[in-house]
């Protein structure tokens, strides 16, 4: 049943990334703690201290929320690049000439992704916790009804820059880490941009994780108006633009690391 393998493929590329994951573990831990306590814990901390003692919500709980956003599309597209690590040890070779899709093996690539980096975002609630943001039950699933959403990003920009920079691990590592930090700045994640203008507005504006963490915001203090000053787009309009833009990296991206494959 094609259907069938199609799925069974997916499924045991994504359980290999858990299996990897696993025997990472204690690396990956601290990885994963690093970010909440340099992002949230320090920088944020900062921030809350010396600038943000006027606005009206809590600030760490603000940058919470914008941080678990692009940390979740920023693991999963580390998670996804590894597909060019694994092309120079012969592994992506060995699956590409399986009798399945080469969509089904890049969703595998981003199933796994996707769960190992829902693992990964769990520091940042117990860093927030630990800082005293307020954690509510609204905020909290608000968050995880749009990890879904971000989760989707980042699988297919890692799948974009595994396609662009298929022949060099460290080209694609440095890339990765071109795209991460002008989206977390410039998004929103950390500091309100509702006001930004000339060539930041257009910055602001071209960043997909703009209209990620303005849908997860939304979504986290939906039927609470201290959002609604610094709310940019209709929830509904940033979903659409993710979806599409998504759809377009994943397609390119796998049409170009396939590519690339059947001419090496």
């Amino acid at each position: 049943m094609p259907a069938r393998n199609e799925a069974n493929a997916m499924v045991a590329i994504a359980a290999r990334d858990l299996l990897a994951l696993r025997r990472e573990w204690k690396s990956t831990l601290l990885f994963s703690f690093f970010f909440p306590i340099a992002f949230l814990g320090l920088f944020g901390g900062l921030i809350e201290q010396n600038l943000a003692s006027d606005l009206p919500f809590n600030f760490l709980q603000f940058a919470l929320v914008g941080m678990v956003g692009c940390m979740l599309t920023q693991f999963t597209m580390m998670n996804v690049t590894s597909l060019v690590e694994e092309r120079e040890t012969g592994f992506t070779q060995e699956i590409f000439v399986a009798p399945v899709s080469r969509f089904s093996i890049v969703a595998g690539k981003i199933l796994g992704g996707s769960a190992t980096g829902l693992i990964q975002i769990t520091p940042f609630f117990v860093v927030a916790w630990a800082l005293g943001a307020p954690l509510t039950w609204g905020l909290v699933s608000g968050i995880l009804w749009v990890a879904p959403v971000a989760l989707l990003l980042g699988g297919a920009l890692g799948v974009l820059l595994s396609g662009i920079f298929a022949t060099s691990p460290k080209a694609v590592d440095q890339a990765v880490i071109m795209v991460m930090f002008p989206q977390m700045f410039l998004s929103g994640a950390i500091v309100p941009i509702s006001h930004s203008n000339g060539f930041l507005n257009l910055l602001v504006r071209l960043m997909p994780a703009t209209y990620l963490v303005d849908l997860m915001r939304s979504v986290a203090y939906r039927g609470s108006s201290v959002y609604g000053p610094f709310q940019l787009y209709a929830p509904w309009l940033d979903l659409v633009v993710i979806v599409a833009v998504s759809a377009a990296f994943f397609v390119a991206g796998t049409l170009l690391f396939s590519n690339r494959e059947r001419n090496r």
